[in-house]
């Protein structure tokens, strides 16, 4: 009887034991998310050569096929990209169905099975992505069932939970027909189990960590808005990924959406294969006051437009005629004027008629750009002109200050002037105001009628990202 026990007992340890990328898995990893997309399916096909009754390289040749097209989409024409995403999107589908179909699952081990059922959610990410539901939900509900049998047999295999966090998180934003349609297939949603999951992949998982990574990244600056929470992902992924140019972009520019320039000021120095774009380096050097640099960078982007992000050819031309302006160059006023997307012509026109206040604010930004010390800031603040005769301006002060405010975790005085931003004519600084003052009463209490007003605001903005990110608060006060 001993002997059985003991015997059971090595069993069980054998079968908990984390499983490890060997050699290769790691040569793979580090090619898919470092984007050298060819070597790692080189590799990947070599081994699916080898031994084809494997889902395993299936797997990993999937995730370099998404990842590398994530890549091909962005260097299209911005009016070419919604066209070649879904050409792109059938491609990948059409792969997964095939490889989905070679197998019995039932007759795969736990390692493998998990492979499967990966594929399963990265074909309902890509349905979803598409707009096919019914799909999505349908191969979603195929990766759950098999997740879930993995941690009913073996609850430390971490990495499953991946697969069920951002199914559950995933869920638990849609609205109207989506979200009948997943009630139809039985499709349940949580949020906290969502994240929890998240949290349990990213930090007990073996074989998932760039997969778990980007998705904390995109749930928490993207879907949260809360670009602070989002930062320790960004630093462990590019520790280990560092020639990700995408990721390294987006680092670099969230850094900057919350005045961490001395952090982006290294990233950019530091740049030895100069992987950072010339339009961050341009908004860089343009929060700094250095307008000559910036609009050098700014032309040079341009020179390279395909491979902005989305609206990223619009800021950049934005920088280029906003700085002009401050330099007196009428030549390149002349020549990048009339190429501004609207609403940056209507920006425009507000500063060129607020030239006084608008000096002030870009004297503002750049002491707070250059990491003055908070005495500093606040005496100039009190040096602050009226603001006669625009609340465009003045609502960018009451943003901007906010956000110093916040990243000195000065609570206080950060919510006096958020909640000023929150009444701004701008659709942007308003929304970002309303966000920022969500995080703050999730993170202290406050009185019930600060709370009110604030979901009071929400209501009247029509935001359903808002509206999502506020049910916390009428959880957290019981509203």
């Amino acid at each position: 009887m001993k002997h059985c026990l003991l015997l059971l007992l090595l069993c069980s340890t054998i079968f908990a034991k984390s499983i490890e990328p060997n050699p290769l898995d790691q040569q793979i990893i580090s090619h898919t998310f470092n984007e050298e997309f060819d070597q790692a399916k080189k590799l990947c096909q070599e081994q699916i050569n080898i031994n084809p009754n494997s889902p395993k390289y299936y797997y990993y040749l999937i995730n370099a096929k998404i990842l590398e097209n994530y890549q091909k989409v962005a260097e299209l024409d911005p009016d070419k990209r919604s066209e070649g995403r879904k050409v792109l999107n059938k491609e990948i589908i059409d792969y997964c169905e095939s490889v989905i179909d070679k197998f019995d699952v039932s007759k795969l081990n736990i390692e493998n099975k998990f492979y499967y059922g990966t594929i399963y959610g990265f074909l309902a990410r890509i349905y979803g992505i598409d707009g096919s539901w019914w799909s999505a939900f349908r191969s979603g509900m195929k990766s759950k069932k098999i997740m879930e049998e993995i941690i009913k047999n073996d609850p430390r295999f971490y990495d499953a939970y991946l697969p069920l966090g951002m199914l559950n998180y995933y869920a638990d934003r849609l609205s109207g027909i989506t979200s009948f349609v997943a009630g139809i297939l039985g499709f349940s949603s949580n949020r906290e189990q969502g994240l929890n999951y998240l949290q349990l992949a990213y930090n007990k998982g073996t074989l998932t960590f760039g997969q778990t990574a980007l998705t904390l990244i995109e749930v928490y600056q993207g879907l949260e808005g809360n670009e602070y929470a989002a930062l320790p992902y960004y630093e462990a992924f590019l520790k280990r990924f560092p020639r990700n140019s995408r990721v390294l972009n987006a680092y670099c520019q969230n850094l900057m959406d919350i005045l961490d320039f001395k952090t982006a000021e290294g990233l950019i120095k530091n740049d030895k294969q100069n992987l950072i774009d010339d339009y961050a380096k341009a908004r860089f050097y343009d929060a700094k006051g250095n307008s000559q640099l910036a609009i050098q960078l700014g032309e040079r982007a341009l020179g390279n437009e395909k491979k902005l992000y989305r609206g990223g050819g619009n800021a950049v031309r934005y920088i280029i005629v906003f700085n002009s302006w401050l330099t007196g160059d009428n030549a390149r006023i002349k020549k990048y004027e009339p190429t501004l997307s609207d609403r940056y012509k209507e920006l425009f026109a507000v500063m060129k008629s607020n030239e006084r206040d608008v000096r002030w604010l870009r004297e503002l930004l750049i002491l707070i750009s250059n990491d003055k010390p908070i005495n500093d800031i606040e005496n100039f603040v009190k040096l602050k002109p009226a603001f006669d005769n625009t609340k465009e301006v003045e609502g960018q002060f009451h943003l901007l200050l906010a956000e110093f405010y916040f990243k000195n975790d000065l609570l206080e005085k950060a919510e006096q002037y958020f909640n000023k931003a929150a009444y701004s004519t701008n659709e942007h600084d308003k929304n970002s105001a309303m966000i920022y003052l969500i995080q703050i009463y999730l993170k202290q209490t406050v009185d019930k009628s600060k709370v009110k007003n604030l979901i009071s605001l929400i209501d009247k903005s029509d935001n359903s990202r808002l509206t999502y990110l506020s049910k916390g608060l009428e959880k957290k006060y019981n509203l």
